[in-house]
Formats: structure tokens, sequence, C-alpha cells
């Protein structure tokens, strides 16, 4: 089983909506059994999942985790035949991301490209590196023809890898958290689901 934590210290990146389109994203192409979590006490991919068993969906998975039992439940859920596991965090890099990056195989980092978040990404870094894991970054949230979008991602190009792949401001996003369907099951031939397919094996092939 791969780990993908997918962290921002700044609020509003878009991390629990990154998590739950690349985990339905992996289920889609068949590359399940997929697993997600959240250790953000607000609980938006939590919620999402709930939402998505009352519309009738049994993938991905739900694993709640509590930092005393992390390595035991990832070791139980990779025995049990997870594929991977998608870990949503809170809007902070301290002590417990810091846990949860020791269990990472791979660290995915949301950034909405402007330049108060890249200003926080800069202050988080640190912790980032210090775990020794490899991370990218993915510029989500994309406003098109801002010229704050290829600034950013020259920055990003400075502090490590950006995926190609990007995720636009887009309503259907939102409107996720609403139902628990993603952009995948509403308009699965849309634009946003193809953008979503395409940065899920963007990650993936960092994982192989």
């Amino acid at each position: 089983m791969k780990t993908i934590v997918i962290a921002n210290q700044k609020g509003g990146s878009g991390k629990s909506t990154v998590t739950v389109h690349l985990a339905a994203a992996a289920e889609h192409a068949g590359h399940g059994p997929v697993v997600i979590s959240d250790t953000d006490p607000q609980g938006t991919a939590g919620d999402w999942f709930n939402q998505r068993k009352k519309s009738g969906f049994d993938t991905p998975l739900y694993a709640p985790l509590a930092l005393p039992e992390l390595h035991a439940k990832v070791r139980d859920l990779d025995a049990a035949g997870a594929s991977y596991l998608f870990v949503d965090t809170a809007p902070s890099l301290g002590a417990v991301n810091a846990d949860l990056f020791a269990i990472a195989d791979f660290i995915l980092i949301p950034l909405n490209p402007t330049p108060a978040d890249l200003r926080a990404l800069v202050k988080g870094m640190p912790t980032i590196r210090q775990s020794g894991r490899p991370f990218s970054f993915v510029m989500s949230r994309v406003r098109p023809n801002l010229r704050n979008n290829e600034g950013a991602a020259m920055a990003l190009e400075a502090l490590g890898m950006v995926f190609a792949a990007r995720m636009h401001e887009r309503v259907i996003y939102a409107e996720t958290f609403a139902h628990g369907k993603t952009a995948l099951e509403i308009d699965p031939k849309g634009i946003a689901a193809s953008e979503q397919m395409a940065l899920w094996l963007q990650v993936r092939d960092k994982l192989i």
C-alpha cells in the first residue's frame, strides 16, 4: 500500500477537494482498493464520505487514523489489501502533520497560486523537507489567464517538482461536498473529470 499525505499549512488550499477527487480517480482507473482518512478536525473529507454512502457509493473506503496507533493502523490496512491510502490533514505543519509525514510514501501539496499562499508555503517548507519524504506541488483553485499562475509555477519549481496537471476553480468541485459525488460521477466526460484523472496518473507515476 502507498500512503499519500495531502498537506498545506494554509487553509483554503483545496486539500480536501484534492483528497476526495484523487481517491475517486484512483478507483475509477481500477487502481483500488482505495482508502481515505481525515485527520483535519473540520472533518471535510469524512463528511464527504458519509454523504457518498448516502448517495449509494461503496468506494473509496474510509478509515479513521489516531496518532497513538498510526503505524499499526497503516500496517493493518496494508495487510487487508488496500492499494492506496489518501490522508487529508489539518491546515498546520506542526507536530501532528510531522507524525503523518513519517508514514507517507509521498506528500502532495496543493497550492492556490497567490502571493499570500506562496509566502505561507515557504514558512512550512522546512518541516516538509525535514520529513525526508518525496513531495510535489499541484496548483489548485487556479483561475484562467491570471498573471499569478505562471509566476507561481516558476516559484514552485524552485522549491520542488510541480505537476503539469492543474485543478481549476470550478463550481463542480464545490458541489462535491453537498452530495458525496465527484466530478468523475457528475460529468464523467467533462473537463474537471479529465483534469482529475490526468493528475491522478501523474501522481501514480511518482509512486511506481
